[in-house]
Formats: C-alpha cells, structure tokens, sequence
C-alpha cells in the first residue's frame, strides 16, 4: 500500500476532522459507552480544534496520505529534557498494518532532532494499540492519570 506523509495545512482541518472520526469510532466502539464516543467526535474532534492544532507552530502535525485522502493523523508536543509527547496517533483500519504508524512516528523525530525519550497515553482497553506500541519499542509505565468520568489510561513510554 503506497502512502505519503506530510505536515498537515489549515485547509486540512475539514477532512481531518472527519478521518479522525471514523478512526475513533473504529477504535473504541465497545470501548466506552457510545453517547461519550459520539460528544468526543462532536466537540474533540470538530474541525476548529484541528485548525488550532494544526496553527500552533510548537507542535508536529503530522499526516499520512492514500490517494488524496487522509488515512493517518500524529500530533506531538515537545516537552521538558528532549523528551516528546505523542498527543495522538491514529491510522484508518483499513490503511493499518502498512508502516504508516512507524512511519508517523519517525517524522515526529525529524520534527524533534535531538529528541531521547517519547511518551503517550493509551486506553488500557485498547489491547490492539498497546500490541502496536509495544512491538515498536514502547513499554508501560503505570497509569495514566484521568478524569473520573472517562475510561482507564496507561502511559506508555520509550527511549530513543
């Protein structure tokens, strides 16, 4: 499957919004509740908040592209002691299995030289995402702090 990866534009935001939210309902329908899954892709995932993410200048945006279409969207933040946080990073089921999330990740450190540790959080029921970052190098490091009204998180970290 033959993809290219590319910073996102603001004219982006539009189709970003709707690939990131058919990415979250693939990934967590059976996950949480489906009245939560529907008020994140109504309020988290509107195009506005793309446009936002995709103006700040301190973070990477990074898009993975088939066809024209957007099949993958990673956000990264940088932090404290060289060290990068994957805010985000979902592949289309049907674009999975294919290097596009490796690949993500590596523009994130083209983004970042000089970067030694990344860290992220996963939802602890999100058995097939953990399968992935773990077969790429990452490893849990406990719980993940959240709000008491949304799912279980672990922080998931690896050193570079």
């Amino acid at each position: 499957m033959a993809f290219s990866i590319r910073d996102a534009r603001l004219a982006d935001a539009t189709a970003l919004s709707a690939m990131m939210r058919q990415s979250w309902r693939e990934s967590y329908s059976g996950l949480m509740p489906a009245h939560q899954l529907d008020e994140i892709c109504e309020m988290w995932l509107a195009p506005r908040n793309f446009k936002e993410r995709i103006a700040d200048k301190n973070a990477a945006n990074i898009l993975a592209i088939i066809d024209r279409k957007i099949v993958g969207h990673c956000y990264a933040l940088p932090r404290e002691n060289r060290s990068v946080l994957i805010g985000y990073l979902y592949v289309l089921e049907s674009a999975q299995g294919a290097g596009i999330g490796t690949t993500m990740l590596n523009a994130v450190l083209d983004v970042f030289p000089g970067t030694v540790h990344l860290e992220l959080a996963v939802l602890e029921k999100n058995q097939s995402a953990i399968g992935f970052y773990k077969h790429i190098g990452f490893f849990e490091a406990g719980p993940e702090p959240t709000p008491e009204n949304e799912p279980p998180s672990i922080k998931m970290t690896k050193a570079i």
